[in-house]
């Protein structure tokens, strides 16, 4: 498989996303991750949701749905997300810019 969660987990500790688990296959990554800022707002950060995504696109040679589980410092779930395969790949090949990839992402937030 092309996707190392560890290094998952070591790009985004610098920017206060602490990863929890990592479930893949061949469809799909699922992260859950604590965040610092999520625990101060109550509410999902979209700029670490926007660090996710990106870090998971450098360390991927294929696009799978990928969804987030976000949880504050004491392990109480903020929210959650998802970033279709389908989106992913539009993105890559220039049929949906980035501005509306990003509506996509921010209007499947779910907050707990």
């Amino acid at each position: 498989m092309d996707f190392d969660p560890d290094q998952l987990e070591a790009r985004l500790m610098s920017h206060g996303v602490y990863v929890t688990s990592v479930e893949t296959d061949e469809e799909r990554i699922e992260v859950e991750y604590e965040s610092i800022t999520a625990g101060n707002s109550g509410a999902v950060p979209h700029r670490e949701v926007g660090r996710v995504i990106n870090v998971v696109r450098e360390l991927t040679e294929t696009q799978r749905n990928l969804r987030g589980w976000v949880t504050d410092l004491d392990g109480e779930q903020v929210g959650r997300w998802q970033a279709k395969a389908e989106w992913l790949e539009a993105l890559e090949d220039g049929e949906l810019s980035e501005v509306d990839f990003s509506g996509r992402v921010i209007e499947s937030i779910d907050h707990s």
